[in-house]
């Protein structure tokens, strides 16, 4: 059960695609939550993550804080922190499975 936590600064651009890429892991019960920890955006990210139905955090500029406080926001044990640009590639489900059990 992973909690992801999305650094955003100005993001509006870029987000939708990285929290599209979250879909097929959140269906499989694998993404648990999506936070979006922002460091003062002046565009539309807000309103992005608020319709995609994810946490929007208002955080401290700077990714450290950014990090930090959705560290604290996030209810499960494992956390996989993005930036915004990321869209994360088909198969990623299955190799962060693999690892976690691993551990």
């Amino acid at each position: 059960m992973i909690s992801v936590i999305i650094l955003t600064l100005n993001a509006a651009p870029k987000l939708p695609d990285t929290l599209s890429a979250l879909i097929p892991a959140a269906v499989e019960g694998h993404v648990r939550e999506v936070v979006v920890a922002d460091g003062g955006s002046s565009d539309a990210t807000e309103r992005i993550a608020d319709s995609a139905g994810v946490e929007f955090l208002k955080t401290a500029t700077g990714r450290g804080q950014q990090m930090a406080a959705g560290a604290a926001r996030a209810r499960f044990p494992w956390l996989l922190f993005l930036h915004a640009d990321t869209v994360l590639k088909e198969g990623w489900i299955r190799e962060t499975a693999l690892f976690m059990r691993a551990i």
